[in-house]
């Protein structure tokens, strides 16, 4: 026996964008409005009650994964690979690393992340690691394996030079510190001109 729910009836207005997106919408899937925006509704509900997955960190996961130049690893995966790379790898497997990186640097810097806490904010969508703000200049970057901190420093060293921005990168217990060096610059001269 099939119960039927009780609805109630809203009003909303929509700007021309987003009226444009609802009526592609009810045309590719096939449903009504009231489908729609019930299922839009539905969907943010279940987004918002997760606290460690924000909408625009699984708006960026999901471009990643649809344009298919990532994948997905199991981290016992990550870790096992790392630590092979980290103790047989040659130099010229890190200037790939870093070239890679610079690439990727590339593609943050034309899409308008020109900042150093917006380019680690955004790296952290990919899952490599968790940022931690310190000061103005100086972020720590917690891993999410030990074994991250040599690949991920060379990486970074190819996306900070891609994007020109100075940083000082430095290897911790499974934390990298990524120090802006033209903060760090202009707070040692003022600390000079004060002296």
């Amino acid at each position: 026996m099939k119960t039927t729910q009780e609805m109630k009836r809203i009003t909303v207005s929509l700007d021309s964008e987003t009226s444009r997106m609802v009526e592609e919408l009810v045309d590719k899937d096939n449903k009504t409005i009231s489908e729609i925006i019930r299922s839009a509704i539905s969907s943010y509900y279940k987004l918002e009650g997760n606290k460690k997955l924000k909408p625009e960190v699984i708006e960026i996961v999901s471009e990643l994964l649809s344009e298919r130049e990532h994948v997905i690893v199991d981290i016992g995966l990550w870790a096992a690979i790392l630590e092979e790379l980290n103790e047989k790898a040659k130099e010229d497997f890190w200037k790939v690393v870093e070239e890679i990186g610079w690439e990727h640097g590339i593609q943050l810097k034309s899409m308008g992340l020109k900042r150093i806490h917006d380019v680690l904010k955004y790296l952290e969508s990919e899952n490599w690691f968790r940022v931690k703000i310190i000061s103005k200049n100086t972020y720590i970057l917690v891993l999410t394996a030990k074994a991250e901190d040599k690949i991920l420093s060379v990486f970074l060293q190819g996306v900070f030079k891609a994007v020109e921005l100075p940083v000082d990168i430095l290897e911790g217990n499974r934390k990298l510190i990524i120090v802006d060096k033209m903060l760090d610059s202009q707070s040692e001269l003022l600390r000079k001109y004060l002296d």
